[in-house]
């Protein structure tokens, strides 16, 4: 999830009435908190390799969400010198927990037992920007409070609660569009589009194509078929370290093209989870590799593919 929609649930979380033994500025601290995981991105400054794997990793995992909130917990405490400290180190761990948790529904998802896995918890309800958080959380509890006359922490308790029925509304939804599919498939929410899915055919051996469908509630439509990445040209192209890392980060991984051209075996590897219904044939997620006759990387371009 984005980092706005964080702070504004970080915000709303300092609000609560269980959290007013930290003062005033509970709803800082509540901010601070709930956006402390993405520190993580650094990692990027640091070492690609390492940030593509460990983004949403230890900072967002059940063994490293502990450590933070007693660090940030000891920290907020001295600097406001307000409360206790088991009132801080209470308020740190709603506001960590509510990252993971809101990441969570998003299809990259979180490596929750980090280190002990990398495996990613998604539920892939929701695209990482959806504007309907910000009214949820920030613009419904602003009228609340200024407009209506509401108690801060009354107006917080619902847009939390809100935030959850959303949640709710979209797992419902999905079950309902995913059904509207004439096979089964993998759903991904839409860029910017709520309640709107990619349906994909899962990756099998046996199949040599992927099959691509837009859905909502009401319907699916068919959106291509492509060519699935196969198992001799994934451990080809996995054999080069930057492409190994480019289709971990492939949720719904297929072939786009793959030809001889004067510079060399030409395969485009694109992601046919995120698509724009505009431009169903652009794809943003998209890296084009040219390998010689040994298999050698020559070329690596990560950039949009289209006609």
């Amino acid at each position: 999830m984005e980092n706005l929609t964080h702070c504004l649930a970080g915000w709303q979380i300092g609000q609560l009435s269980p959290f007013r033994g930290v003062g005033p500025r509970a709803g800082l601290v509540g901010l601070v908190a709930a956006n402390l995981p993405d520190l993580d991105v650094l990692l990027y400054a640091w070492d690609r390799d390492v940030a593509t794997w460990q983004h949403r990793g230890l900072t967002h995992s059940i063994f490293g969400l502990p450590l933070l909130a007693l660090s940030g917990a000891a920290l907020s405490r001295r600097w406001l010198g307000t409360g206790r400290f088991r009132d801080h180190l209470a308020l740190w761990s709603a506001g960590l927990l509510s990252h993971s948790l809101m990441d969570w529904p998003t299809t990259w998802g979180t490596q929750l037992l980090w280190p002990l896995s990398d495996q990613r918890f998604d539920g892939a309800l929701v695209f990482i920007i959806d504007p309907m958080f910000w009214i949820l959380l920030g613009v419904a509890p602003w009228l609340l409070v200024w407009a209506l006359g509401w108690s801060r922490a009354n107006a917080a308790t619902l847009a939390l609660l809100s935030v959850a029925g959303w949640y709710a509304a979209a797992a419902g939804l999905k079950e309902l569009a995913t059904s509207r599919a004439p096979e089964p498939v993998i759903a991904t929410p839409a860029p910017l589009a709520p309640w709107q899915w990619t349906g994909v055919t899962p990756d099998v051996p046996a199949d040599p194509e992927r099959r691509r469908y837009f859905l909502t509630p009401l319907a699916a439509e068919p959106a291509g078929r492509f060519r699935a990445l196969d198992t001799d040209t994934r451990a080809l192209l996995s054999r080069h370290h930057a492409v190994e890392r480019d289709l971990w980060m492939r949720v719904a991984p297929a072939v786009h093209h793959d030809e001889v051209t004067p510079r060399g075996r030409e395969v485009a590897v694109v992601d046919l989870a995120y698509t724009s219904w505009l431009t169903p044939d652009h794809f943003r997620f998209g890296c084009t590799y040219v390998l010689d006759d040994a298999g050698a990387l020559l070329d690596r371009n990560a950039a949009p593919i289209g006609p």
